[in-house]
């Protein structure tokens, strides 16, 4: 064991393969920390309570030392605060006051080790944070009311028109406002004096509250400004200079990011004359500022903070003031179940506090919706458009052969379409138009054609507009929907210095490339004279589900981003805010509104009366050609809110396992015909028995035409008056009529990123309860991969004395898919981690625990020499998605010196959450210069990846004797090594062991195959480190996806 260390920083580096090409690479530099030693996590720690992410730190380290006793918002039962607690105000602050004691207790000795309090959480967590050197982890850990000692984590933040959209307006004009519901708000604080929050709505009242700089002691004091009459209570948890500086806290939550105060303002916005309302000008806002004053960060120790503050925003110790609904615009992609804010926002909705989130803003790709938005207990949130929203196509007059309206297009706000109408000839650029890159010299009175990548595409636009062409076609390098893009500031915000610019898919800009190519000019017109309503559509941004640890439906509603609301520090300014965290706030709004109509709501019943009374005609794009569809569950949930319906609503529905208002029957490898079932519970809130009639329905046509899913339930369910009933929801999956796994191939790391692959094998639709009164839905959900069963009958050949080969037998036992076989050399196997010492919520790490690693020699295009190295990696348990949370790191010596010279290792294309396609980069050690040559090998909901890099582009003939070291790391939360198998030694063309080809289809349903497995002569010496062979099957069933197959030569 020799090395610790994470390449993470290694994607920053790369981001330049944004072109995305297999064939060619693409260079890049960067500088990598020499290994030193590794340390598995299970034998090394001396306990399993300490992060692996704080292993190997050295000096001073901030650390959340989670404490055993239960925290107030699990002590005090469930639905505390809308049906009464088990715990007494008195017994309540008993409670906290026991908490405090063992805090105090266990802060002394902390401070004893030298440690200083950063800050405690008790109400939705029981913790203290400090600040300690790391020297002294173990003896914290080595206390026994310690239960973990984790790091501490950051995030990102993700009306007039909207709000009578929604039905709110309907709502306030019958005099439903949300009087008497409290919503708090985590974010970047809030812009009290702002006249659409009930301020004075002049500068000189924003600047006696803030002062005239970030330094000024005024945005540190309340100076008898705060709190007001709308936002009644409020805390900043970091200051005006985190991350530049350290956090410090103050009880003035002003706000001059202006994130929260957007957010708050269509929460719950009144101007003092009665003109602008948000969704419930009402209710009241407590406010916590967690989120970076001159940053998009938002600080993990404050958000934890927050979550304690807004279930106990006086401090008394006890709950009776706690919230009633909190709002989160912000998160992380591919959330995670091991997230600790996530398990904090799960305890306070089971406290009885409605907790809404952005889904994100990471677009249509498969398992990225974020966290905390990915908790069950979470109502996540997706964005739709406004009413008035305009969608501008792309018509391409000629050639004949492509000509036609492309509609999959987006505009950016700073070179607006509105207000142009351009028709040219397309030019395309070979370069990625950065600054300093040529261009073409026919660009001016044309139009230009853009690749995305490598910088900010203002910048493209802006180089192409001073070279003189007439508009600018930004051209996606990845399968999916057209997004929309920032300004980087080359272009003024109205646009006025650069071309009108369009972004369109990367299939349709392919074909224009392709055209042009073949000698054909391409003729456009792009003019606001062609825009297209968007009304009732999903926005393109609007990240997409299921959960990546759940594999449940997420989102669960959708709701109208890009509201007019307040800008912070304008008086009266007000701009549209969009993405999630425009839309999470209106269903937070919407949530406060069921609430002071109803108090006695749970959770689970707000959570249900939006979602069963959203509106699911909400459409996106086709997925081939133009037109439109409707969007599946997992980016729309139950549909757009619809708070009136609600509101009317005397029917909730919703799962009463989960307690969601969703039928998530997850994922599923179907190898034989299976039934699946989920329990719906049914409120009746009228006095009256009623019969309700049950439907069910799918989303796609095509889909229940298939046969491949069936629906089955009961066709009626009666509920008494104010009671409930449940009744069964039946699934049945025929694998012989589903659809092949779209990922199956290996593409899983260039097609990662597709969402339209998972709609392909993704069923859902809706169950429908009607009777006179109401018709309220729940979508259902499932994603069903047709899979092969293949295995190896036994786990060991024995090649007889005095033979060179002997007989493996497969068998194939799945009922409708032929398994596909990959072979490999097995290098090493690893022992299964013990569950007890896997990450479980709230955890904040995450474990990659290998199971084996395998090689072989492969034939590669021969541009890059013809040759190729592969290596396999399988390991226990599935992984949703390829790029995180594992990273694999293999190192190879290649001239056997004991010196590692060259590392390659997975990593997402581009940055965080950008593309979702992982690639297999390669770095020299000696000279820190890395390129990509290879997509990532592998699956969605897979354990497996292999990776392969060509031999002749870094010295390495296919007999070079290889050294081999694998090593799995966490690339979510800690960076820090789980697992490795180290030091092997192998000859790509002469191994140890070998075995005759697999059926080229297949081993056939029902069917077997014999191979013939047989000794290399010279691959004892060449290879000595083979145990095996290692076998891969592709479509494979869940936790049966390789086999570790022992050789022996008596």
């Amino acid at each position: 064991m020799k090395r610790q260390f994470s390449l993470l920083a290694a994607a920053a580096a790369l981001a330049m393969l944004a072109a995305h090409s297999t064939a060619a690479p693409v260079s890049s530099n960067r500088s990598l920390p020499n290994a030193t030693s590794l340390a598995l996590a299970a034998p090394v720690q001396a306990s399993r309570k300490i992060d692996p992410a704080l292993s190997g730190v050295k000096g001073e380290v901030d650390v959340i030392v989670q404490l055993a006793g239960q925290p107030l918002a699990v002590a005090n039962g469930q639905n505390a605060k809308r049906l009464g607690g088990l715990l007494t105000h008195a017994q309540q602050r008993a409670h906290g006051a026991t908490l405090a004691r063992d805090q105090d207790a266990m802060l002394a000795r902390l401070l004893a080790l030298g440690g200083r309090e950063i800050a405690r959480t008790r109400i939705a967590y029981n913790s203290v944070i400090v600040r300690i050197d790391s020297g002294q982890l173990y003896s914290v850990a080595g206390y026994r009311d310690v239960v973990s000692v984790r790091p501490t984590r950051d995030y990102r933040m993700d009306l007039s028109e909207t709000v009578p959209y929604i039905g709110a307006a309907i709502a306030q004009a019958e005099g439903v406002t949300g009087t008497g519901v409290t919503v708090g708000v985590i974010d970047s604080g809030v812009d009290y004096t702002h006249y659409n929050l009930g301020g004075a709505g002049t500068d000189a009242a924003y600047e006696a509250a803030y002062g005239t700089a970030i330094t000024d002691p005024r945005n540190t004091t309340r100076d008898g400004l705060f709190p007001t009459a709308k936002v009644i209570e409020g805390h900043d948890f970091i200051g005006e200079q985190w991350p530049d500086a350290p956090a410090v806290e103050d009880d003035d939550p002003i706000d001059i990011q202006g994130h929260g105060t957007h957010v708050s303002d269509i929460i719950a916005g009144h101007s003092a004359d009665g003109v602008h309302k948000g969704v419930a000008p009402g209710a009241s806002l407590v406010v916590a500022k967690v989120c970076s004053s001159v940053a998009t960060s938002c600080n993990g120790v404050a958000l934890m903070q927050a979550m304690d503050y807004m279930l106990d925003p006086n401090g008394d110790g006890s709950m009776d003031d706690a919230v009633d609904v909190i709002n989160m615009s912000l998160g992380s992609s591919y959330g995670q179940i091991q997230d600790d804010l996530s398990l904090a926002s799960a305890n306070a909705v089971k406290a009885g506090v409605v907790v809404v989130a952005s889904a994100g803003n990471s677009a249509d790709r498969p398992f990225i919706t974020g966290s905390p938005a990915a908790t069950p207990e979470v109502l996540s949130v997706a964005q739709t458009e406004v009413p008035s929203a305009l969608a501008f196509p792309l018509v391409v007059n000629s050639p004949a052969s492509i000509a036609g309206t492309y509609t999959n297009t987006a505009t950016v706000e700073w070179a607006p379409v509105e207000g142009h109408s351009v028709t040219g000839d397309v030019v395309p650029v070979a370069t990625l138009a950065c600054n300093g890159q040529a261009l073409p010299a026919n660009l001016a009175g044309n139009v230009a054609l853009i690749n995305r990548g490598s910088c900010a595409v203002s910048q493209k636009v802006r180089n192409a507009t001073d070279a003189g062409a007439t508009a600018v076609v930004i051209g996606l390098v990845a399968a999916g929907d057209a997004v929309s893009f920032s300004n980087g500031g080359e272009c003024a915000p109205d646009g006025s210095n650069c071309a009108p610019a369009l972004v369109i898919t990367q299939a349709v800009s392919n074909s224009i490339r392709a055209a042009i190519s073949g000698g054909s000019a391409v003729n456009v017109t792009i003019s606001d004279a062609d825009a297209q309503s968007r009304k009732g559509w999903i926005v393109g941004t609007s990240s997409r589900g299921p959960s990546p640890s759940f594999a449940a439906s997420k989102p669960e509603i959708g709701a109208p981003g890009a509201s007019v609301s307040a800008i912070a520090g304008t008086g009266t300014g007000e701009e549209a805010f969009g993405g999630t965290s425009g839309a999470a706030p209106m269903v937070s709004g919407s949530a406060a509104l069921l609430l002071s109509k109803d108090a006695s709501l749970t959770p689970t019943l707000v959570r249900a009366l939006l979602a069963n009374n959203a509106d699911p005609e909400i459409y996106q794009r086709a997925l081939v050609g133009e037109g439109q569809v409707l969007t599946p569950i997992t980016r729309i949930g139950g549909g757009e809110v619809r708070v009136n319906r609600a509101l009317a609503a005397r029917t909730a529905m919703w799962d009463e396992d989960t307690k969601t208002p969703a039928l998530s029957f997850g994922y599923h490898s179907v190898s034989y015909p299976m039934v699946l079932s989920r329990t719906v519970k049914v409120r009746n809130f009228s006095s009256k028995t009623r019969r309700y009639s049950v439907h069910k329905s799918f989303r796609y046509d095509d889909d229940a035409a298939s046969g491949a899913v069936t629906l089955m339930a009961p066709h009626s369910v009666t509920v008494r008056g104010n009671g409930t009933a449940t009744f069964r929801v039946l699934l049945a999956i025929n694998p012989a009529k589903l659809g092949d796994w779209p990922w199956a191939n290996g593409s899983g790391g260039s097609q990662g990123g597709n969402g339209s692959l998972l709609q392909s094998v993704e069923y859902d639709g809706y169950v429908t309860l009607k009777d006179g009164a109401d018709e309220v839905h729940v979508p259902w959900q499932v994603l069903p991969k047709k899979a092969a069963l293949v295995q190896a009958l036994g786990d060991r050949v024995v090649i007889p004395a005095g033979q060179t080969s002997a007989s493996l037998r497969l068998i194939n036992l799945a009922y409708a898919k032929a398994g596909v076989v990959e072979p490999f050399a097995l290098l090493g196997t690893s022992a299964r981690i013990p569950a007890s010492q896997l990450p479980g919520p709230g955890d904040n790490f995450a474990v990659v625990d290998l199971q084996a690693v395998g090689a072989r020699l492969v034939g590669i295009p021969a541009s890059l020499g013809g040759l190729g190295l592969q290596v396999a990696v399988s390991t226990w348990g599935i992984r949703a998605h390829p790029s995180y949370p594992a990273e694999f790191d293999v190192y190879l010596d290649v001239n056997a010196d004991g010196t590692d010279d060259f590392v390659m290792y997975t990593g997402e294309s581009g940055t965080f959450a950008s593309t979702g396609q992982t690639l297999v980069n390669i770095v020299n050690l000696a000279t820190g210069t890395g390129a990509a040559y290879f997509y990532a090998d592998t699956d969605l909901e897979t354990g497996n990846v292999i990776m392969t890099m060509p031999l002749a582009p870094f010295g390495i003939s296919a007999s070079s004797q290889l050294g081999i070291s694998v090593l799995a790391f966490d690339n979510y939360f800690t960076g820090n090594l789980t697992d490795s198998i180290d030091g092997r030694i192998f000859t790509p063309s002469l191994p140890k062991f070998d075995v005759s080809a697999p059926p080229a289809a297949g081993v056939d349903p029902f069917g077997l195959a014999t191979l013939t497995v047989m000794a290399v002569p010279g691959g004892d010496a060449a290879s000595p480190s083979q145990d095996g062979l290692l076998f891969f099957y592709r479509s494979a069933n869940k936790g049966l996806e390789a086999d570790a197959i022992a050789v022996q030569q008596n």
